[in-house]
């Protein structure tokens, strides 16, 4: 949808999946058709099928190829990140966690995260829970109400999405996160807020790397509270 006069939304999407079709890739992309006809968005999408050899054995930023380097910084100045990923022996793909192992701690401080998984049956849901939103705390990111998980039999033998539940299921994730993603006050800014974050990071970030920081991070993305506060509750002037 477009409008003019508000700020696009850029969003970048990870998927976890190492073969390509793949039900993951699928997954993700069916959450960004929802989302983007709901606001205007802005995508990048970050797939390991395409990325995940150029990882290697690198263990510090500085080795991985520009290309690599280039999405880790989308991923960092992201307004809102869409990731996904397969379930592989109860968890995500290590290549998943190794992409995000090279991703600056501050950068996603605040940043709305909509998280989504498929797995080869339901006992594997709780993937998004002990596995995903820990992660993302990790960053202080801001992990959406509502995720999605699927399995095989959502799928077609073409990897699109034949199940009426989960379109309902994304349908309710994307409505849930839309508050949070339209007041997000720091749409479009984040490119050129993080740019200089990002540069060290290609420099001098390594994931044996010991980082000392500040138990509640600084945020880019949202305002000082009594700025919120003013938003939501408009105060009169204190007359003594």
């Amino acid at each position: 949808m477009s409008n003019n006069n508000r700020t696009v939304l850029n969003v970048v999407a990870v998927s976890g999946g190492l073969n390509t079709p793949s039900k993951t890739e699928s997954l993700v992309q069916n959450i960004l058709d929802e989302l983007s006809s709901a606001i205007d968005i802005q995508v990048h999408f970050v797939k390991l099928s395409e990325i995940g050899p150029l990882l290697g054995g690198a263990i510090y930023r500085h080795q991985l190829p520009e290309r690599v380097q280039q999405d880790l910084e989308k991923i960092e100045s992201a307004d809102a990140l869409i990731v996904g990923t397969p379930v592989y022996r109860a968890s995500f793909t290590g290549l998943f966690k190794h992409l995000f192992d090279f991703v600056e701690q501050t950068a996603l401080v605040d940043v709305p995260v909509l998280l989504a998984a498929s797995g080869g049956s339901e006992r594997h849901a709780l993937v998004l829970e002990h596995q995903l939103r820990p992660l993302f705390s990790f960053f202080q990111a801001q992990t959406l109400p509502i995720g999605v998980y699927a399995t095989d039999k959502d799928f077609t033998p073409q990897y699109t999405l034949q199940s009426e539940q989960l379109k309902q299921r994304i349908t309710l994730a994307v409505a849930r996160a839309l508050p949070i993603l339209e007041w997000a006050p720091a749409k479009g800014k984040r490119v050129s807020a993080l740019a200089q974050t990002s540069k060290q990071a290609n420099q001098n970030l390594g994931i044996n790397t010991q980082i000392e920081q500040e138990g509640v991070l600084p945020s880019i993305s949202v305002p000082d509270l009594s700025v919120a506060e003013s938003r939501i509750h408009h105060k009169k002037p204190f007359v003594a």
